[in-house]
């Protein structure tokens, strides 16, 4: 989900005429209100949808015309009860239409600042043969002794992570990257 926006926007405006942008998040003000933003910065590669992602993602990636390049989810709802995890993001189908439309090359970018959530993000994604671990890829990727990176190598923060830092939580990231065919 894409919450308010403003990671996204950073990464669109940091990459006009580079690469489109598509923003999906559930409540239906914060997207009103990330694309009035987005007509207020002039930016043209960059749309949000109202719209619930394990359910639409594969059929709005499926019907966009180019290349599916990166996925981020970052911080999403922990929903902490038992009985609520089926609410996660994050769900096995979810995974698999990411996966299936990731070009070569192409990358997730995971992160949490509970470690329940980001140790059930990076258990999903550790299972896909057609993904590796960055750090698999390239050694100076700087990653703690369990994996996670230490950094955000989208150097743009989420507002999620600013405050998480500021309150003093480790935020828990990885990178996948698609095996080239």
């Amino acid at each position: 989900m894409s919450g308010s926006g403003r990671f996204l926007m950073w990464l669109a405006k940091r990459t006009p005429k580079v690469r489109n942008y598509l923003g999906l998040e559930i409540r239906q003000r914060m997207v009103k209100r990330a694309e009035s933003w987005v007509k207020d910065m002039a930016l043209d590669n960059i749309h949000f949808l109202f719209a619930n992602a394990p359910i639409s993602f594969k059929q709005l990636v499926e019907s966009y015309p180019g290349p599916l390049q990166l996925v981020s989810i970052l911080c999403p709802d922990p929903h902490f009860k038992k009985k609520h995890h089926k609410r996660r993001v994050l769900q096995k189908p979810l995974v698999g239409a990411i996966v299936d439309n990731l070009t070569p090359g192409g990358q997730v970018f995971i992160q949490s600042d509970v470690v329940e959530v980001a140790l059930d993000m990076k258990n999903q994604f550790d299972e896909v043969d057609a993904l590796s671990h960055i750090d698999a890829l390239n050694p100076a990727t700087l990653c703690d002794s369990e994996g996670w990176l230490l950094s955000n190598p989208m150097g743009i923060r989420t507002e999620r992570e600013i405050h998480a830092e500021f309150e003093g939580a480790k935020i828990y990231r990885r990178l996948y990257e698609k095996k080239q065919i």
